[in-house]
């Protein structure tokens, strides 16, 4: 699944922002991945730390966040947010970008955060897949 999954969201993170294939010296984009883990209670709160993107270049700031999430296609679908430990970006897609982040620095941590709506138990759990998150930097000048 992952193999099937990355060469489609480096096509979708080469579209959404052209500066990943920007000059070193001007920026860039580094991958950051978790795994969504299967959701089995309604009005829980599941979190997903992804990696920090600690290969950026030092000073550097985030300029566009763009993502790609799957769930399997049965049950409800989650409300999901986009976070640093600060602020969340709710997530309206399983896939996009926002510059809502645009100015913190790149190394900040993300996580991804998912609520399915209503309470109780479900008879079947949404299962979940893999997360991940293009950070577009750009470097001091």
């Amino acid at each position: 699944m992952i193999t099937r999954l990355l060469p489609g969201l480096m096509i979708t993170a080469a579209l959404a922002s052209p500066m990943v294939f920007a000059g070193a010296s001007a920026g860039g984009a580094i991958p950051v991945q978790g795994n969504i883990p299967d959701m089995r209670q309604k009005g829980w709160e599941y979190r997903v730390a992804l990696m920090p993107a600690d290969s950026a270049p030092a000073g550097s700031q985030l300029t566009e966040l763009s993502w790609h999430y799957e769930l399997a296609p049965s049950g409800p679908a989650p409300a999901a947010w986009l976070c640093t430990p600060a602020e969340c970006v709710a997530l309206n897609l399983a896939y996009g970008s926002t510059d809502a982040l645009a100015g913190l620095p790149a190394s900040t941590p993300l996580s991804l955060r998912f609520v399915l709506p209503g309470e109780g138990m479900l008879k079947r759990p949404v299962r979940g897949g893999v997360a991940q998150v293009f950070v577009n930097y750009r470097t001091q000048e």
